[in-house]
């Protein structure tokens, strides 16, 4: 049998387009011949289910970079969140650059009011013109997350305590300036997080056992007599590459991803993943 693991944004589907029809069929294919298909990915699962439904896939899903694990018909599993006192301690040095945060529970997003953040938005907005319409409509996108898919409080951590039968599965932050980011890696520096980049313009907080990587491997532990694959384009991915027996890095990835793979692809915009798959995988079958 053939697993095949796959990041979603910027890998499986470009930012703010359609999924490449070649990628659906691929996976519709590898199906129909057996294999298995595994989503892997920072989104919460709500939005992977978004893209299952979009898309006609059924197929499981590691999420949260790795905090999360839904496989199909069963109930949504998690491991390796952030403490509340992990947050506590990070949240301040957060808020003190004034940066735009969100943080992912298992049971919603929290955010402080959207308003607190029009600057960082329009800033955003201005440091993604070099990706013209689509910038504009990855914005758009954002903004309209922000204000209707986020549940907003004044005081996060205050929320959380009142409401113990929360996970946290991660921090996640969008900030224009990349001075910004160097500096929170820099400060936010422990033993107690792990800080990635995951999307554009986007730095993950996630507990140090959370990784692409240690969610596949135990997700193989179900598994014997089995080939991995793994697709991905961004620093989250490296702890996949890692672990599974063949890495493909799609065209438009970055130069360290490219140089960690066994194999490159086309770019996510040309189905890269798909391409790659009916090409490598499945013509090696018949």
């Amino acid at each position: 049998m053939n697993i095949i693991f796959s990041d979603i944004d910027g890998t499986f589907q470009d930012l703010g387009a359609d999924v490449a029809q070649i990628n659906i069929d691929a996976v519709e294919a590898l199906q129909k011949n057996q294999d298995k298909f595994v989503f892997v990915t920072g989104r919460g699962f709500e939005m992977v289910e978004e893209l299952q439904e979009g898309s006609g896939l059924a197929c499981d899903a590691i999420f949260a970079n790795g905090a999360g694990l839904k496989k199909v018909g069963q109930v949504a599993t998690y491991q390796n969140c952030l403490s509340i006192d992990t947050l506590e301690r990070i949240l301040p040095i957060i808020d003190a650059e004034n940066i735009l945060y969100f943080v992912h529970t298992t049971h919603e997003v929290l955010m402080h009011p959207v308003k607190q953040y029009n600057e960082n938005l329009q800033n955003l907005r201005e440091s993604l013109t070099y990706m013209g319409e689509q910038g504009i409509s990855l914005m758009d996108y954002k903004t309209n997350y922000f204000e209707e898919s986020c549940y907003h409080v004044t005081d996060i951590v205050a929320f959380l305590r009142e409401h113990p039968d929360r996970d946290i599965l991660k921090v996640e932050l969008m900030e224009a300036s990349d001075t910004k980011h160097q500096l929170l890696r820099e400060k936010l520096k422990s033993s107690s997080v792990t800080v990635f980049t995951s999307f554009v313009k986007t730095l993950e907080i996630v507990h140090p056992l959370s990784s692409k990587g240690s969610a596949i491997q135990n997700y193989l532990k179900d598994y014997t007599d089995v080939t991995s694959f793994g697709f991905g384009d961004g620093e989250n991915d490296l702890p996949m590459f890692e672990v599974v027996d063949v890495a493909v890095a799609v065209e438009n990835a970055t130069e360290h991803i490219k140089q960690s793979s066994h194999h490159q692809t086309v770019s996510c915009q040309e189905g890269g993943v798909g391409k790659f798959i009916f090409e490598n995988i499945l013509l090696h079958e018949q």
